[in-house]
């Protein structure tokens, strides 16, 4: 299939985004040039500032300067992690705010790892309704990881995220650093609500 023979999906495009397109394209490769491959990421401070400038969340700001700085793309898996090997075991939690955050286990395949987190709510008693996590795990050590989400669901105080990690973690996993950073999709926006509360009768 040629370039010519793709659909074209319907889209308003004018002048003035054509140029905010072109500064960001050329924004981008400079960007690249300048970190050859290395993360480059900014203090926290900085993107708290960045955060009241813009009117972003925090999440979303990490997330769009996160997507500028996964590295290699020779770590993407489009056919999954391989064969499952074993199961190691990870056991690390920390609690905040009143959440326990759980690391508990790496599924480890033959290309990647998939990582599991569990977030409970500890005060049971309150009803805070639906937990919405926007973390991306972090892995520390003596090689660079590539990671993304890989799943999610929960309910009732409680929330289960999972995430790929490339390359595959070692099986003695002393020398690594983990931990949890904001992250939203670049520019994501909730979902829009319908609400559907009217009775009815057959």
């Amino acid at each position: 299939m040629s370039w010519s023979e793709l659909k074209l999906i319907p889209s308003e495009y004018n002048d003035e985004i054509k140029a905010i397109d072109e500064s960001i394209l050329k924004l981008l490769m400079e960007r690249m040039k300048i970190t050859k491959g290395k993360r480059y990421f900014p203090p926290r401070e900085i993107v708290k500032q960045w955060a009241a400038d813009f009117d972003m969340e925090i999440a979303q700001i990490i997330g769009t300067l996160h997507s500028l700085t996964e590295g290699d793309v020779s770590h993407q898996l489009p056919a999954g992690p391989g064969k499952l090997l074993t199961v190691l075991p990870l056991m690390k939690s920390k609690i905040l705010d009143g959440f326990e955050y759980e690391l508990t286990h790496a599924m480890q395949h033959e290309n990647g790892s998939i990582v599991f987190l569990e977030i409970t709510l500890r005060q049971l008693e309150e009803n805070i309704g639906h937990i919405r996590p926007q973390l991306l795990l972090m892995v520390n050590g003596p090689q660079p990881y590539n990671i993304r989400r890989n799943g999610a669901h929960g309910g009732g105080g409680h929330s289960q995220l999972s995430f790929l990690v490339t390359p595959r973690l070692p099986d003695d996993i002393a020398g690594l650093e983990f931990s949890l950073i904001p992250y939203a999709r670049p520019m994501e926006s909730r979902p829009k609500e319908v609400i559907l509360n009217q009775e009815i009768s057959f």
